[in-house]
């Protein structure tokens, strides 16, 4: 017996959306919080730091939870800069170093102190643009005393914004594997967050068009994943991106699918 491509992604979805999986993934900090806007703090972080090999992302991101106590919110809006910058000092995430950090922790302070949490701050940029990573990510650099373009690009030079859109995911969607919280977005809105192996896979099946992996890469993806799962278009994003990194020979894996997806037309015909 043959499986659809969609009956293929489920199978995936069902191995993946195990949060177990996740234990070696940078979401699974997000697991230790219950409180939503504690829980926003320490994703915001995560997300930002979510690059690189998988073992140094985990000891990057252990590091500064650490410093943040119990209450991440509390603990935010109340110790001054001086401070953090001692705790981060010698801290190194490829690139990024402890001031930068300190400056993206202190714009979420002002921006919480503003909108009351992350969440309002992203409700009231739905309110106001088409995208709201946009003005999300124009806020959090506006708020910033430094520059903070190693955790938070540009999003005007057609940046994919793959890290907030990471956050978002985690925030909004809600199973095994993402914790959610969020209620002011639905997971139907969410954008593909465009790493390496999403790229790879929506390149090699057609999905994506352009020529390198930008904004509207993202959301042409985002658009084929639509026609499987309209209300949920990141629902295979984790396994797929875990397929990535565990497969011996992910063309392999990319031409079953693509033997699959002869079946289903991504411009919307069976």
């Amino acid at each position: 017996m043959s499986l659809s491509l969609v009956e293929f992604l489920e199978m995936l979805y069902a191995k993946y959306n195990d949060k177990e999986k996740a234990r070696e993934d940078p979401v699974y900090f997000l697991h230790s919080f219950d409180d939503i806007r504690a829980r926003e703090i320490i994703g915001i972080v995560a997300a930002s730091l979510a690059f690189g090999r998988v073992s140094q992302i985990i000891k990057s991101i252990e590091k500064v939870v650490a410093i943040m106590e119990d209450n991440p919110r509390d603990f935010l809006l109340k110790v001054p800069v001086d401070y953090l910058m001692a705790k981060l000092k010698g801290f190194k995430h490829r690139w990024v170093k402890g001031s930068d950090i300190v400056s993206l922790l202190y714009a979420c302070k002002i921006l919480i102190a503003r909108y009351g949490s992350l969440e309002s701050l992203y409700e009231h940029c739905k309110a106001r643009d088409s995208d709201p990573a946009v003005g999300f990510a124009v806020a959090l650099r506006n708020a910033s005393p430094e520059d903070i373009s190693v955790l938070i690009p540009d999003p005007g030079k057609n940046s994919p914004c793959k890290r907030l859109r990471l956050f978002f995911k985690w925030m909004v969607r809600k199973d095994n594997v993402d914790p959610g919280g969020w209620t002011v977005e639905t997971p139907a809105n969410l954008v593909v967050p465009l790493d390496v192996h999403m790229w790879k896979f929506g390149k090699e099946l057609g999905w994506i068009k352009r020529a390198s992996p930008d904004a509207k890469a993202a959301i042409e993806l985002t658009q084929a994943f639509r026609l499987f799962c309209p209300d949920d278009p990141l629902r295979y994003d984790f396994a797929l991106s875990h397929l990535g990194m565990e497969a011996k020979d992910y063309r392999e894996v990319i031409s079953a699918v693509k033997k699959l997806s002869k079946t289903y037309d991504c411009e919307g015909k069976n």
